[in-house]
């Protein structure tokens, strides 16, 4: 570090933070102890430090991130770690695919009972248009037949 302040690690480890430290971009002076104390705790500044130089500088950032929220959890649950929060999601990508699958198992179901009942309505449109037409007729014919018997009448 050239500003002399040390970064997080090394001022929870109370060392002089040199130029080159392997800790300085990713624990900052601000938060970086705090965050560092659990990696520190769970893993160790030394084995930290060498996974570090055998990472390639580019894939660094990934790994600190990795590094804490391992650390955090292990601290959490010091048996499974972050494996039980993976566990716990996995089981709720499950349940919730399984609810997804009967909503749209419903959604189908509804959409079917739609259609039938818009048929049904169709179907009973045309048969009243039917209806009327043959009413229609019938009273056509009756009124032709009234103007039929009429005119004999008169003509008699």
């Amino acid at each position: 570090m050239s500003s002399g302040a040390p970064c997080g690690a090394c001022k929870f480890l109370r060392r002089k933070c040199v130029r080159g430290c392997v800790f300085a971009p990713y624990f900052g002076a601000e938060q970086g102890a705090a965050k560092f104390a659990a990696v520190h705790k769970i893993f160790g500044a030394s084995n930290v430090a060498k996974l570090l130089l055998h990472i390639p500088l580019q894939r660094r950032c990934d790994a600190v991130i990795t590094i804490s929220y391992e650390a955090q959890a292990r601290l959490s649950d010091p048996v499974y770690g972050c494996v039980a929060t993976i566990f716990a999601l996995q089981q709720q990508v499950s349940s919730l695919q399984a609810e997804l699958a009967m909503v749209q198992a419903a959604n189908r179901q509804a959409a079917a009972a739609a259609a039938a009942l818009v048929q049904q309505h169709h179907h009973q449109h045309l048969q009243q248009q039917l209806l009327i037409q043959q009413t229609t007729g019938a009273a056509g014919s009756i009124f032709n037949h009234f103007g039929i018997l009429a005119q004999q009448l008169l003509h008699r």
